[in-house]
């Protein structure tokens, strides 16, 4: 089974779903249309930055297509309801997990008052999905440590430019989060991080360095569908796994691109 851990949709109903303007189209249904064509089976969807902290819209598709999809919701972090607002996102709408938006909200790791969230999605098996910026992995490691019975999936390498290489300072603290077992990364995002020219040979060395750091069963594959239609395409995104990435195992990859997500997503 695949399973695309990362991706977004909104609607072109834009008076019950009212979102800022989308670069292009984005719907439930042309995501299924890619999924099967793709030979992807389920999908992990997360709330669009189009609708800040709206949330219905990722409601209501869970609720439609009960089982296909998993839901990472977005709420404030720092308001004084964010723990309740969590809390009512899982137990009534059957939402998963909770994405922290670092570029977005820029003091999320550093404020004693973001903590009431991770400790209520930590009591409530809510997963945190982190997108963060380069400079923010070693606040996002503090925050990390101090919760460390929380499921955390690092978004998209945590942005840190292939073309620093390996051994600069974010990527190696970006490393040193496999020493925290319930820390996961999403291998993800490649044209925001990665060299854009396929196959990605800078890009490769940065994911063979996570591979051996966190390991297979860390590890999941995601598309950022829509946003890789313009950049390289769903399909390509999905088969670089398969045919560029020769140093994984046949099993690892079968972890990569389904397993591990199962597990995280639908356990």
């Amino acid at each position: 089974m695949i399973v695309d851990s990362h991706l977004h949709i909104w609607s072109e109903d834009t008076e019950q779903y009212p979102r800022t303007k989308t670069p292009y189209p984005g719907s439930v249904e042309l995501l299924l249309e890619y999924m099967d064509e793709s030979g992807v089976d389920r999908a992990v969807i997360v709330l669009p930055v189009h609708y800040q902290y709206d949330n219905r819209i990722l409601a209501d598709t869970l609720k439609i297509h009960d089982g296909k999809f998993a839901g990472v919701g977005v709420v404030y972090p720092q308001g004084p309801s964010a723990a309740d607002t969590l809390s009512r996102l899982v137990e009534e709408e059957g939402i998963r997990g909770v994405r922290i938006r670092g570029p977005i909200e820029p003091e999320c790791f550093c404020k004693p008052d973001t903590e009431p969230l991770w400790k209520r999605a930590t009591e409530l098996s809510a997963i945190i999905c982190i997108l963060a910026t380069p400079d923010q992995v070693p606040a996002m490691k503090q925050m990390i440590q101090r919760f460390p019975d929380a499921t955390v999936v690092i978004d998209h390498f945590a942005q840190i430019p292939a073309v620093d290489g390996i051994d600069c300072e974010a990527f190696q603290t970006f490393l040193s989060l496999s020493e925290f077992p319930k820390v996961h990364i999403k291998f993800s995002g490649l044209h925001y991080w990665g060299d854009l020219a396929y196959p990605h040979y800078r890009a490769q060395k940065n994911l063979r360095a996570a591979f051996d750091a966190f390991g297979t069963n860390r590890i999941l594959w995601g598309s950022d569908w829509p946003h890789i239609l313009p950049n390289g395409g769903y399909i390509r995104c999905l088969n670089f796994v398969g045919q560029e990435l020769n140093w994984i195992s046949d099993e690892g990859k079968t972890a990569i691109l389904g397993g591990n997500s199962l597990r995280l997503w639908w356990d």
